[in-house]
């Protein structure tokens, strides 16, 4: 399954003054939107995962995932935060963004936005023909500092998720 991994990647510059939530509201660069999320097993077979994000205004993001497919999602969010915690792909004068998807999981895309020393990750979930986007974390490159339930998500999943050989344990920060 992980073999099959593919990452997308596509560099884009633009300015990114914040960031639009799914009613239009728009967060200021400097503010990270307060995001909650809960992660639970639907009880019904097949089994599935229930993945519920909201923010203080109550916007939700929803999606029911197999298996199958969080283990693509941790996929994504471990080459997503390697990239994120690199200098690789860096804008100096400009943000640059890369996309992370997996090639048979169209309802995941992590976007790394990376200028001068911060990283931000904004998670987008496909459900319907209808996306969402969240920003989901970020990242001051030099000291390490990370923010976000982008960090909780995959920790979870890490924890609750049977390691593969493709994936060995993360090492420590």
């Amino acid at each position: 399954m992980l073999a099959s991994f593919a990452m997308l990647c596509t560099a884009a510059t633009g300015q990114v003054a914040g960031i639009e939530n799914q009613t239009g509201a728009t967060f200021p660069a400097g503010q990270l939107p307060d995001f909650t999320f809960t992660l639970t097993r639907v009880p019904e077979p097949p089994v599935r995962y229930s993945l519920v994000i909201s923010d203080s205004d109550e916007h939700v993001i929803s999606y029911a995932f197999s298996i199958t497919q969080l283990e693509s999602l941790r996929a994504v969010l471990l080459e997503a935060e390697k990239f994120a915690f690199s200098e690789e792909g860096v804008g100096t004068k400009e943000p640059l963004t890369t996309r992370f998807q997996d090639g048979r999981e169209q309802a995941v895309i992590v976007d790394v936005e990376k200028f001068g020393n911060l990283s931000r990750l904004y998670l987008t979930l496909t459900v319907d023909a209808s996306s969402q986007t969240a920003e989901a974390g970020r990242i001051i490159r030099t000291t390490r500092r990370e923010s976000g339930f982008f960090f909780d998500l995959l920790s979870r999943l890490e924890a609750m998720l049977p390691k593969s050989p493709a994936n060995p344990a993360k090492p420590p920060r």
